[in-house]
């Protein structure tokens, strides 16, 4: 008998899909599914947070309710998207209190305010603590981003900085005085302006959210578009207090910048002929590699080249 487990999440994706017929429109597959609408794409996800998994102890209810909606329209974001909604379900415990459950509210709607829109509904539950929200989003034809469509000779680039989320988790495990750490970790900002403008600019020909750390998106974006990628270490722009967090806890840099998640920024993939175009578009970006032939996912590292592991978050994995 095969056990979750066993499996790990992205292979028990590949199996489920395989027992579905395929869908019209995008997806399943990107950070989103999306409707043909005729002119424009309805781009709708959804995702589980967890009061477990993902509410360290001792963290406000209003910042899970945040995170609840924000990871949400991160994925609107990495598809180019113009959020249009929130709807959520909650399985709670009869035991919680009415003043945290509002929190919750009160948490989602902040988010959904900051994204340009609102809560439209949604359900409540008895049961083991946990929040499915599902966000809305609209874009037209030419604009929706997907996790294909990179070619040889892109560049790759990412919206801010990495590392934060892991500086977050470290300081509240070895109880480091660092606020701005553990505001990366749990109060996520879905980068919904620059998705948008990444899409605007017509430059784009693929993105997807850090939400499983950075190796785990570029070797999802290689395997989707059929390339390789070279990541070079120097040109990645980390978070300001990372490295002092690494030196302090003993915690591997490395490790932290490429293989957390959490982290919300976006990756993209654009010709190089097009790298005017983004500067003057005023976005805020990093270019931090190449796409190159091949299937291989590379880190270049002072001058030396090595293969860059798929060692990023991963659900059900022992």
């Amino acid at each position: 008998m095969v056990r979750l487990d066993d499996l790990g999440e992205r292979e028990l994706i590949n199996r489920v899909l395989r027992t579905l017929r395929p869908a019209p429109g995008i997806g399943p597959g990107d950070d989103a599914a999306a409707v043909d609408l005729g002119d424009r794409w309805l781009v709708i996800c959804s995702d589980i947070v967890s009061f477990k998994s993902h509410r360290p102890e001792g963290t406000p209810w209003e910042r899970v309710g945040w995170m609840a909606a924000a990871v949400n329209f991160s994925d609107i974001a990495a598809m180019g998207a113009e959020p249009i909604g929130f709807i959520s379900s909650l399985a709670l415990s009869e035991e919680m209190e009415e003043a945290e459950l509002l929190d919750i509210c009160s948490g989602m709607d902040q988010c959904a305010e900051f994204c340009g829109t609102h809560v439209l509904g949604g359900d409540t539950k008895q049961g083991p603590g946990l929040i499915c929200g599902t966000a809305l989003g609209l874009v037209s034809k030419g604009e929706i981003l997907t996790r294909s469509g990179a070619k040889a000779g892109d560049l790759v680039a990412v919206t801010g900085p990495l590392g934060g989320a892991a500086a977050g988790w470290h300081a509240l495990e070895d109880g480091l005085d660092m606020p701005e750490a553990v505001d990366c970790l749990t109060l996520p900002i879905p980068k919904v302006s620059q998705g948008r403008a990444l899409a605007e600019s017509g430059a784009v020909n693929s993105c997807m959210d850090i939400s499983d750390g950075l190796s785990t998106t570029v070797h999802e974006i290689s395997r989707r578009s059929g390339v390789g990628m070279e990541i070079v270490w120097e040109a990645l722009p980390l978070w300001e207090g990372v490295r002092l967090v690494s030196e302090v806890t003993g915690a591997s840099l490395e490790d932290m910048v490429l293989h957390y998640g959490g982290e919300y920024e976006l990756v993209f993939t654009f010709p190089m002929r097009m790298l005017e175009t983004l500067k003057s578009s005023n976005l805020e970006f990093h270019v931090i590699g190449r796409v190159v032939p091949g299937e291989e996912v590379l880190l270049v590292k002072e001058a030396e080249i090595t293969r860059l592991n798929d060692s990023g978050y991963e659900h059900f994995r022992r």
